[in-house]
């Protein structure tokens, strides 16, 4: 198999091998406004704080102005899950740690993540300069659930940023 990423970014693969599916991507509105948008899949949410996808990030030095979450199909828990939202610090060898776990929206109720639910999330990194002290890199994006896991439900995440 062959891989090399062309001129706009994309991964172009010959051979037998696919390339991996993102769960989200960037857009670029002009001048210094970015937005990062991820797909949240209920039964992917793990126990512990992980990166959404590694590759979804926000660099160093970013100003956050707005965070929301758009349900497009209700959560659903054999518990009262929670779930939060936030970075994670990439440690320059293939792991990440918590930089905030719900920097960016803490604790939303299973009983809320209803079909059509929207929220502006109000966690603490929001509206604030996020940055890598350590290492300068880029901070992915995270969640992690409480009390139950998730057994269904999707949301989109738009995170709109500046640089």
């Amino acid at each position: 198999m062959t891989k090399w990423v062309n001129s706009d970014g994309l991964e172009v693969l010959y051979g037998s091998s696919k390339a991996e599916m993102r769960k989200g991507g960037e857009v670029n509105h002009g001048g210094s406004l970015r937005e990062v948008l991820v797909t949240i899949t209920g039964t992917d949410v793990p126990a512990a704080d992980a990166p959404i996808d590694k590759r979804i990030t926000l660099p160093s030095g970013a100003y956050i102005d707005e965070v929301t979450l758009n349900v497009t199909t209700a959560f659903t828990s054999g518990g009262s899950a929670t779930l939060d939202i936030g970075l994670m610090l990439d440690d320059n060898d293939g792991t990440y740690s918590t930089s905030d776990d719900n920097g960016l929206d803490a604790a939303i109720a299973v009983a809320t993540l209803a079909d059509n639910y929207r929220v502006l999330c109000d966690g603490a990194q929001v509206e604030t300069t996020v940055t890598d002290s350590t290492n300068g890199l880029p901070l992915a994006v995270s969640y992690g659930y409480n009390t139950a896991a998730f057994t269904a439900g999707v949301a989109e995440l738009s995170i709109k940023y500046r640089v």
